[in-house]
Parts: structure tokens; sequence; C-alpha cells
């Protein structure tokens, strides 16, 4: 039942008695009733009205109570919502208006409640990836630029320029142990699962020597040995790019697979797997890049070059979307013989 029709019935008595009292009035007054009889006319029109006075005030009395109760319901429904109630479920037994402004209330406090829990679980969601992305940085950090720090050999020097992303793999730098002096080896090992997950399994397993070169590994790896004797590379990849060798005398770049002599200034340079997706696997798009900034800078020492690679490399992110985190390890040779 709508206000309207609350209030039409609320005053209905008090209407008809005003009728009433005007119909009394008018006949009396035709028939000259009031002349004749011994009520006064003023005290029954005094008496009529103090009834529809009556009636009014009762009606509305019954009127304020219709509306005011509901009305502080959902006063207090509404400030129980802005102190952060949500999903409370308001019943109200009022006119129909009152009902759907109810309804709408409930609506709303489910709506409320609905999105902040969405955006809770958003935000802890970011703040999971951001922390698995911050503790990704650090574990790679680790693996790559803090063994370079820890390298103690005077034959070469090393850097290392890395773009990180959202997806990132482990790419792990060491150096084991030779039995004979004259021989450096240099491994690289990259997860092939990204994530944490990856990264751990890189950690722990990277010891394994017998693993590291069987397909079914759970990491590419790229092996390379440095004959301090014979100036003499080595290489040995699986189901990576094999690294790159830059001859400062030839002024020509190759791919070491097999054996390949080097000279003081040459550069050995080593790619992962997010520099082979960014460039779509690319052979002729990494030659250029790498023979592009070597040939011009790599005479300067490898502090320029590495720079001006990563200027390079930077230049080209800007026109690409990145997929994964991007590395480049270069390496210059220093004392080839001993």
């Amino acid at each position: 039942m709508t206000i309207y029709t609350r209030l039409f019935f609320s005053f209905l008595p008090a209407i008809l008695g005003a009728i009433t009292l005007i119909a009394i009035l008018l006949f009396h007054q035709v028939s000259e009733f009031f002349w004749i009889s011994s009520i006064s006319p003023i005290y029954i029109a005094v008496s009529g009205v103090s009834l529809i006075v009556a009636l009014i005030m009762i009606s509305l009395y019954f009127i304020s109570k219709k509306i005011s109760d509901p009305m502080q319901r959902l006063n207090d429904s509404a400030l129980n919502i802005a102190a952060g109630q949500y999903g409370e479920s308001i019943q109200l037994a009022g006119p129909k208006e009152f009902n759907e402004l109810a309804n709408t209330l409930n609506t709303m406090s489910q709506c409320l409640l609905e999105n902040m829990n969405r955006l809770e679980e958003s935000s802890l969601l970011k703040a999971r990836i951001h922390g698995e992305a911050e503790c990704a940085r650090l574990l790679q950090h680790l693996m790559l630029q803090k063994n370079i720090a820890e390298c103690s050999s005077d034959a070469i020097a090393m850097r290392a320029i890395s773009f990180v992303s959202t997806i990132s793999r482990g790419w792990l730098l060491y150096f084991p142990p030779s039995q004979e002096g004259k021989l450096l080896h240099i491994h690289l090992l990259e997860a092939k699962q990204t994530g944490l997950e990856g990264m751990y399994q890189l950690l722990t397993q990277y010891a394994s020597p017998k693993e590291q070169y069987k397909k079914s590994s759970p990491f590419f790896c790229v092996q390379l040995t440095l004959d301090l004797s014979t100036s003499t590379l080595y290489s040995n990849t699986i189901g990576c790019s094999a690294p790159y060798l830059w001859s400062l005398k030839n002024q020509n770049l190759t791919l070491i697979k097999e054996k390949h002599f080097v000279e003081a200034g040459d550069f050995i340079l080593f790619i992962n797997q997010g520099v082979l997706s960014f460039f779509r696997k690319s052979t002729t798009k990494i030659f250029y890049v790498l023979q592009k900034v070597l040939k011009h800078f790599a005479q300067d020492g490898l502090d320029i070059c590495t720079n001006m690679l990563q200027k390079e490399i930077a230049l080209a992110l800007k026109r690409n979307y990145v997929e994964e985190g991007l590395h480049l390890l270069c390496i210059q040779v220093l004392k080839p013989e001993i």
C-alpha cells in the first residue's frame, strides 16, 4: 500500500466528519432548526470542529508512527553501511516506497560487500605478486651479479645487463672448480620453468653435473671452457643459444659451437631465453644489434661497450612488449695465455 493511499484512509474519518458537520449545518440553516431548538448552533459548530481536530490529531499520530519508524530504521541502516557493516539485510513492514528504498539499500550493501571482498582479494594478489617478483629479483641478483663480483680469475672481466619483467627465469652463473689450473670453466644455467619454482629447482640441482647435459633436465645449459695454455675456447650447449665471440682483431661476430681461438680484447657474449623470445628467436636481429654496438665500441673497453649495449636494448624495448626478463652476460678476455 502506497503512502498516498495510507494518507487518504487516515484522513478519511476526519473528512467524513467534516462533511457530516457541514451537511448538518446546512440542513438546520435551511429548516431553521437552530431558531427553534434549545441547542445553540455555536455549540454544535464548536463541538464538530473539536471532533474534527481530534480526529485529525489522532490520524496524524498514527501516520507519523507509520512513517517515522521505517525512516528511523532506514537511517540507522544507512549509518551502519557508512560505518562498514556491509551485507546487512533490512526488513520493513511499511509503505511500498519504503520497502523499495529498503531493497535498494540492501542491494547497495551487498554490492559494497562484494566490491570490498574483490578489492581485498586483489590487494592480496598484488602483494603476493609483488613479493614474488621482489624475491625473484633478489635471487637473480645472487645468482648472477654476486657471482660476477666473486669471480677471482684475472684472465677475464665480466659485466651483466638485465631487464626485469613480471615473468622471470632463473639464470645462474657459476665457475666449477678445475683440477687443472690452466682451465677456466664457465657454466650458465637457465630454468625452463618460470617463477620462483623454477629458480628453486635451479638452485637445488645445478651442482649435479650429470644432470646438466640431459635434455630432460629442468634447465638449459651452456658450458664454456677457456684453455689458458692454448688460448682456446670450447663450448657445449643444451637447449639454448650458443655464446657469441667477437674478434677484436678481425672485427667479426661468430657463434662458439666447437672450438675457437681467442686473443686479448675479444668479447664473449651469452644471452638468455628472454632475449631470444624478445627477438622472436631471430639470430639475424640478435647479430645485428650485437655487431652494431661491438663494431664501434669494443675497442673502448668492457664498461663502455656494455653501457652502449644496454642503451641499444633499452631502445628496442620501447618499441616492443617484454614477455620475460632479459639477461646478457659480457665477458672480455684479458689474458688468454699464461
